[in-house]
């Protein structure tokens, strides 16, 4: 999980360092094994727990795989469209179809906080 990197490889690190002043830290390295089995367990659960999307008749629907071939290949995509084309509701919906939301989380902003509620409750009740 990206919530879990940081730290674990920070712990990784100590170990190396502990290891290269001939300490014995097995038991150590056995606690991390374990944390790092527990995160990829969470990782697959949540790879395993994701819904069928579907995606209504809207222009951003229509543009579905280009739009995911462009987010799986930069690290920044912009995407202009008409009001009422989708791309509110329907680009976190390709976001986690194509992976992404699965070890962390997907990010989606708005100007007001009610704004953002309203967003993600319409994209909770497509996704069921």
């Amino acid at each position: 999980m990206s919530v879990d990197r940081h730290g674990l490889k920070r712990q990784l690190d100590r170990l190396r360092s502990e290891t290269h002043k001939g300490k014995d830290v097995a038991a150590q390295v056995q606690q991390l094994a374990d944390k790092i089995e527990r995160s990829v367990g969470r990782s697959n659960q949540r790879r395993a727990s994701v819904p069928v999307i579907n995606y209504p008749d809207l222009p951003v629907s229509g543009k579905k795989d280009e739009i995911a071939g462009l987010i799986k290949n930069h690290q920044v995509t912009i995407v202009c469209g008409e009001t009422g084309s989708g791309k509110t509701t329907q680009l976190p919906k390709i976001c986690l179809e194509i992976g992404r939301g699965v070890t962390g989380l997907i990010g989606h902003t708005q100007p007001r906080r009610i704004a953002a509620r309203t967003v993600a409750d319409r994209i909770a009740e497509e996704l069921g």
